[in-house]
This record gives structure tokens, C-alpha cells and sequence, in this order.
């Protein structure tokens, strides 16, 4: 039975619907899909390519003091966005994240698929089939593949994000498998934050569809989580239907609800695709089995597939000031080299090697010492890129979760207060002015609390319908004013830097709203 849309969801289908004729206006979607409708206006689109952008008008208004940039000598620099043009002519490159609720077959699934790549010999699979038998779970060989941790192998579930990288005819991918369990939420949002495109995993089998479909289950909010984190186009993987005899039936009646459900939530239509699989036996993962019944069976993902050479690559901001969220950090440079190594996803800009860095908060810079982008050493990364560089000169201890690496002539703000747009998903008790909540923000999670309820607005037109509220309930559109609790934290609007620019709000283990952030209310490092 296919529950009744909510107002929440109705609003965001209107929102769509006035926006499927503009296809260009990236940011109007965006803004649509979460229920910020007075951001309709139209946008100037932005440049591929530029080497300068301009400050933005909410910058923090005084940098930190920094030492000149690092030098390089003009044999050594890199065109880049020649370099850019060039790549891109070649293969577009995509962050893929792989979702869904647990035991989905997330891990089973993906780690198959990479080995009928070949991304995985059999000497390895042999290996891991060997091992997982004598713990008495064979079924987890394939898993093992991504999840590599002595814990998640023994409890059988995905806690971090694990990364790989495959290609198709004309893209190249770099693959997130995100966890499922309600426990590893945040470490999941990390993951989804990096994303451009998703494949969703559900599972077929009796009872366990529903289970993660209904109440409590994570197929609903992992959903709405990517989609909010500004993630348009996804696969949904119907999983495990070697087991219900591959039933067409059971798959439509799937399609039809998680289908209904996803376009509520913001998704195109023509931006989802639904395929029956089986990860535990390989079927319909690379190649079309000619024992699969179900006559909806098309070649999954790979180069003869339809689905992921469709996904189109998003426009990289190029042309904003360098901005690389940090998510994992360790002493010690690539391969022998000395320094500290970071890792993250450029969300905006360009670096190259030789290049001076500042991490926000703190201040202190480091120049780029080497490279690695996508597993590849590399002298140069844009936005969209996979990034792990060796930094001289900076400090391990001024690092931490969230830290931001940018430009030293433009420095991301630092705030503990500002003011965002949110729309509260499906609560059980009201948000009222002081509600406390963990803030979710690329990698980091900080402890907040909503201060100010500043109005209440028209799903389809932006217009503010009540201003100071007295509490929001689920489905409310909103404009909020949010303080943090313990420290301030770089962040950038929603305009300036749409990665940047996203927050999401939870509590007790649920995401209660999910948003963009307006304006920035206060500076401070």
C-alpha cells in the first residue's frame, strides 16, 4: 500500500514540475527540491573556466595574516584550465555514492560489480571467500572488497566510507560505499557530501523492502539526505531478486512506491533508472543474463548500460576561489616524502603543486608539496576532483574535522552564527525557538541550537506567509537563525559556495530539517 504524499512532499513535486522546463538553472532546482521556492529567479549560469572570481559579498572581513604565494617558477605552472578543457574532452568525472538501508547488499553488490570489472583478481576473491568461510560467513566475501576493517567484517556491516575508482565508455568514476545502519549516519552524510550522482540499493525480498522502506527504516532518509546535499540523478539498484524468483511483479510493485516516493522527495523522472539485480550472484551487474526471466532486465552500469554514461557531469564552479573540504588527514607525506597529508574533494577552484594553502580555522598556511588525484599522482586539481596532497609547513595539530583548505587572498568565513533556509521533514515534535540539534556540514558535527524562528514561507512562491512563529511542524519551509554551541566553523553561503552552503539538522538519530545557508551573521576564528 503506498502511503498518502505529505504537504512536504506534495510542495516539492509543484516545485518540479515549474522547473522541468529549466534544465539550465542548476541552483533553481536545487533550491526547489528542498522547498526554497524564492530562489525561482533566474541566475546568471556560471563559467566553466576562470582562473579569478571575485570576492564574495559575505567574506569574512578580515583575513588572516598570511605570507605571500609560494612562488613557481613559469616552467612549472600549470594551465589549468586548459589542462581542465582537455580532461574533460576525454572522460567526465563523477563521485558516485552508494546507498541504502542495512544489509541492503550495498557492499556485496559493489564489490561483485568491481570484480567482473576486473578491478579485483581472483587470487583476492579466492583470499576473502577462504576467510570469510571460516568465520561462517561466505555469503561476505564480495563485501570485502569495500569493507576492509577487521570490525566490519566481523559485525558484517559498512561503518566508514570506503573509495574505488572504475570507468565507463565516457566517464570515470570515483565510487563512495556509504553505511547503511542508523548508527553511522554522520560518516554517511560525509560520504554523500562528496557525491554528484548516487545508486540506491533496496531489497527485494519479502519483508526486508518494507522494513527499510517503512518506519524507521533508511531507504526514506538516505534519499532525502543525498537529495538535499544537492544529488539530482540516481540508480536504484532493486537488490536480491535471484531470491523472489525474479518476480516482475514484486519489482513494479517497488518501482511503483520507491518511484512515487523519489519524485516527491525532488527527483526527475528522467533521472532515475531502476534495475533488477543480484549481488551475491553477479547477474545483471555487468553483462545481461539470459536466465533472468524478468523481461525489464537491461546490462547494469557498465559499458554497454544505458544508466551511467547517461549521468551527466555537474558544472564545476571553476571559477570561485580554491575551497577543499578536509575530510581525513594523517602525518607523513605520499610515498616517502615528509609533511602532512590531506584528503578531501575540491569543491570549488583549482590548486597545483607549489602552490600555498591556508586552512580555515586557524590560519597557518602550507604549500602543496605532491599530489594525488584519484589514486593518480597529478600536479594539478579542480573542483569535482578526489584529492590527497602533501602540505610543508603547516601544523597536524591545526587540522581537525571540517577544516577547510582555500586561497590565502580569499579565505573562507568563519561563523558560529548565521542564517539559513530549511525545510523540516517528517518530526514529531514542533521546532520551537532554542531547539537544540547536531549541525551537519560536510564531515563535520557540531552541537547547535535554532535561536530564532524569523518566518514561515510559501512553498511555491517564496512569499513569507507568518513572520516569528511560534514553533514549525513537519513540511514547514523556513527562514532560521542557528548558533553553534562549542566553536565557529568555516562556512560560505549557498551562493557563493552551493557544498559549502548546505547544513542539515538532527536529533536523536533522526534528520529533523535540511537547508541552505542565506547569510552569515557574525565572523570569528
Amino acid at each position: 500500500m503506498t502511503k498518502k504524499p505529505s504537504s512536504q512532499a506534495k510542495s516539492i513535486d509543484e516545485d518540479v514540475e515549474f522547473l522541468e522546463d529549466d534544465d539550465d538553472n542548476q541552483m533553481d532546482f536545487d533550491m526547489a527540491a528542498l522547498n526554497l521556492g524564492e530562489k525561482k529567479t533566474k541566475t546568471a549560469k556560471p563559467k566553466k573556466v576562470s582562473s579569478m572570481a571575485s570576492t564574495p559579498a559575505n567574506s569574512q572581513p578580515s583575513s588572516p595574516k598570511v605570507s605571500p604565494l609560494a612562488k613557481i617558477p613559469a616552467s612549472k605552472r600549470v594551465d589549468v584550465e586548459a589542462e581542465y578543457a582537455k580532461r574533460s574532452s576525454e572522460k567526465a568525472k563523477l563521485n558516485m555514492v552508494v546507498i541504502g538501508h542495512v544489509d541492503a547488499g550495498k557492499s556485496t553488490l559493489m564489490g561483485h560489480f568491481l570484480y567482473a570489472l576486473g578491478q579485483v583478481s581472483d587470487k583476492t576473491i579466492k583470499k576473502y571467500e577462504r576467510e570469510a568461510q571460516k568465520i561462517g560467513k561466505s555469503s561476505f566475501a564480495y563485501a570485502w572488497v569495500l569493507d576492509e576493517t577487521g570490525e566490519e567484517r566481523s559485525r558484517g556491516i559498512t561503518m566508514d566510507i570506503a573509495t574505488n575508482h572504475f570507468e565507463t565508455k565516457s566517464k570515470q568514476f570515483t565510487l563512495l560505499d556509504a553505511p547503511g545502519h542508523r548508527d553511522f549516519i554522520p560518516n554517511m552524510i560525509s560520504g554523500a557530501a562528496q557525491a554528484d550522482v548516487a545508486i540506491l540499493v533496496v531489497d527485494a525480498t519479502t519483508g526486508e523492502f518494507e522494513a527499510g522502506f517503512d518506519a524507521n527504516g533508511q531507504t526514506k532518509e538516505h534519499a532525502l539526505l543525498v537529495r538535499s546535499l544537492g544529488v539530482q540523478q540516481m540508480i536504484v539498484a532493486v537488490n536480491k531478486l535471484d531470491v523472489m524468483d525474479w518476480s516482475e511483479a514484486r519489482f513494479e510493485e517497488i518501482k511503483a512506491k520507491l518511484g512515487t516516493f523519489l519524485v516527491q522527495a525532488g527527483f526527475r523522472k528522467s533521472k532515475l533508472y531502476f534495475v533488477p539485480v543480484s549481488g551475491l550472484t553477479g547477474e545483471n551487474l555487468v553483462s545481461r543474463s539470459a536466465d533472468t526471466p524478468l523481461n525489464q532486465c537491461e546490462p547494469f552500469l557498465i559499458y554497454e548500460s544505458r544508466f551511467l554514461d547517461q549521468f551527466e557531469p555537474p558544472m564545476r564552479p571553476l571559477d570561485r576561489p580554491f575551497r577543499m573540504a578536509v575530510s581525513d588527514f594523517f602525518k607523513g607525506g605520499i610515498g616517502s616524502s615528509s609533511g602532512v597529508s590531506v584528503a578531501g574533494r575540491i569543491d570549488a577552484g583549482h590548486v597545483q603543486v607549489g602552490e600555498q594553502v591556508v586552512a580555515i580555522p586557524g590560519g597557518e598556511t602550507g604549500i602543496v608539496k605532491t599530489m594525488q588525484v584519484n589514486d593518480e599522482t597529478a600536479n594539478w586539481g579542480a573542483a569535482g576532483d578526489s584529492c590527497l596532497m602533501t602540505l610543508t609547513g603547516l601544523d597536524i595539530m591545526q587540522l581537525s574535522s571540517g577544516t577547510v583548505l582555500c586561497t590565502p587572498s580569499n579565505v573562507v568565513p568563519v561563523t558560529s552564527h548565521f542564517e539559513a533556509q530549511i525545510v523540516v521533514f517528517d518530526i514529531k515534535v514542533p521546532i520551537t525557538s532554542g531547539f537544540p540539534v547536531i549541525l551537519h556540514h560536510q564531515s563535520l558535527n557540531e552541537p547547535a541550537s535554532v535561536v530564532k524562528l524569523v518566518a514561515i514561507i510559501d512553498k511555491s512562491t517564496g512569499e513569507i506567509i507568518k513572520k516569528n512563529p511560534r514553533h514549525l511542524s513537519k513540511g514547514s519551509t523556513a527562514t532560521v537563525r542557528i548558533k553553534l554551541a562549542n566553536r565557529p566553523i568555516p562556512l560560505e553561503t549557498f551562493k557563493d559556495n552551493k557544498d559549502l552552503g548546505r547544513v542539515m539538522l538532527r536529533k536523536g538519530g533522526e534528520t529533523v530539517a535540511a537547508g541552505v545557508v542565506t547569510q552569515i551573521l557574525s565572523f570569528g576564528s
